[in-house]
């Protein structure tokens, strides 16, 4: 008998009993649960959830825009993905974030498919699918309006399939095949050619352990062709329709610029700056990946012996560490850009650790208590702090002298969300811009509202328009303002 499972928890046994099912539920129940609450945040939430609306809008579903400009940051694949959820729910915050909570929902669904294939224990399965789902980056990722799910859930897919497509011992090569290069056109489609990493981390594993991996020079030569192919069914048009554009700034700017140099302050300039944030992501990994990350170093330490021996370990710690390593290299760092090691990380852990006698103890009780406090956060927390959220005191505050045909300008503080609140009553672009420009868009012939901080209102010349103020919390630098709005109607 296995010892951990003495100590299993009964609740644990009746959930393993069916892990699929109980992943999901537990997956979407923690995901969804009050992600009506808080409006789109700033500012890649707003970015996303206006740019989906905005194809529907125009019926253009192979260029982002966003507020009537081209939004070349991210491929096709999480707006389609959000339109859809639009044309079901409405476009709201709930169902701009439906499509990251499902990608998440689906990558545990596919630790636990995997962890079920490699043991006969089902509960290692399911503890690797919550695991994931509970980390505290997961769970506060996984809700939110962005790509990064659905990259997450790609890289996974093409994590698994490439492993069973090089078992020398596999039957069924060619349908795993075909899933793995189907998953990287998948996922360069969610947010670029950092999907491909789990490719990476195949001829890493092939180069070292020739004899493990099985990997035919032609086979992967046709498959890169047909995920080419199937990139570029997408990428074609939208490089004609943008005159290469998506090129030049969406693989230019977005991915080698954010690798070679610093984005908007995400990260220290210099050569100095450089290295000092080198080791970043091997700090942050134990907030990250919380409340799991403490028992990962014993862990490791106690696999290290017998890695010559544990090939699927070693394949799922390369890459993990391939996405540790490319990410500490590039200079424009975030948190959330590791999150792609997180799955086989969680498979990884679950395995090292499922024979400990006991492990289901600890891990209940760290998993009620996150489960506890995702709950408290979302429905304690996000209640109060909606109420806080400065473009939605804006919103709720003009709205009803908003009209189709009213110019709307925001000066002085020009955040996305202001776009994603603002033309829910307005079709006119969204002016935004310093200042200085204020005083030009007071020439519009009403109807319009103007949109300035409190303390730049002496700056204007008198309107004779409604002012309206509001205060609230500017998310992105974390300060509350004051806003007044003109209103000539």
């Amino acid at each position: 008998m296995n010892p951990a499972a003495a100590t299993a928890p009964n609740w644990l046994d009746k959930l393993a009993a069916r892990p699929q099912l109980a992943i999901v539920l537990f997956s979407l129940a923690l995901l969804l649960a009050g992600n009506w609450i808080l409006p789109l945040t700033d500012r890649d939430e707003a970015r996303f959830g206006e740019a989906s609306r905005e194809m529907l809008q125009r019926g253009d579903y192979v260029v982002p825009w966003f507020n009537g400009a081209w939004r070349l940051d991210k491929p096709a694949l999480i707006y389609w993905c959000q339109i859809a959820s639009y044309e079901v729910f409405g476009d709201n915050p709930f169902s701009a974030r439906l499509p990251s909570a499902l990608f998440t929902t689906g990558t545990a669904l596919l630790l636990v498919r995997w962890g079920k294939k490699i043991t006969s224990d089902n509960k290692t399965a399911l503890i690797a699918g919550a695991m994931f789902v509970a980390g505290l980056h997961v769970a506060i990722i996984g809700r939110v309006a962005t790509a990064d799910m659905a990259l997450v859930f790609f890289c996974t897919l093409a994590a698994w399939s490439g492993w069973e497509l090089t078992r020398p011992e596999q039957l069924h090569r060619r349908l795993w095949w075909w899933i793995f290069y189907v998953a990287l056109a998948l996922g360069f489609l969610a947010k670029g050619p950092i999907a491909w990493l789990p490719l990476g981390g195949i001829l890493i594993s092939r180069a070292l352990r020739k004899n493990s991996f099985q990997l035919p020079l032609n086979e992967t030569v046709v498959g890169l062709t047909i995920t080419i192919a199937l990139v570029a069914l997408w990428g074609l048009p939208a490089l004609k329709q943008t005159n290469n554009a998506f090129l030049t700034i969406g693989l230019g700017e977005h991915v080698l610029n954010r690798s070679v140099g610093v984005i908007d302050s995400h990260g220290m300039k210099g050569t100095l700056g450089f290295l000092a944030l080198v080791p970043l992501y091997f700090v942050t990994f134990f907030v990250s990946f919380f409340p799991w990350s403490t028992r990962v170093p014993s862990a490791l330490r106690h696999w290290w012996p017998k890695r010559k021996r544990d090939d699927l370990g070693w394949y799922l710690l390369v890459q993990v560490i391939l996405v540790f390593g490319v990410f500490s290299l590039v200079r424009t760092k975030l948190p959330h850009y590791t999150m792609p090691a997180f799955p086989c990380l969680a498979l990884w852990f679950a395995r090292q650790i499922a024979n400990e006698g006991n492990i289901f103890t600890w891990f209940s009780k760290r998993i009620i208590a996150m489960t506890i406090f995702v709950l408290i956060l979302t429905f304690i927390g996000f209640t109060f702090a909606r109420n806080h959220f400065l473009t939605k005191q804006l919103w709720l505050a003009t709205q009803t002298h908003i009209q189709p045909q009213t110019k709307i300008g925001c000066f002085g503080y020009t955040e996305s969300s202001l776009v994603w609140e603002f033309r829910k009553g307005t079709t006119n672009r969204i002016m935004l811009g310093d200042i200085k420009a204020a005083k030009n868009f007071l020439t519009n012939t009403p109807p319009f509202i103007l949109v300035l901080p409190t303390k730049n209102l002496i700056d204007l010349p008198d309107t004779n328009g409604l002012l309206i103020s509001v205060h609230g919390l500017d998310m992105v630098k974390l300060k509350n303002w004051d806003l007044t709005a003109i209103i000539r109607e």
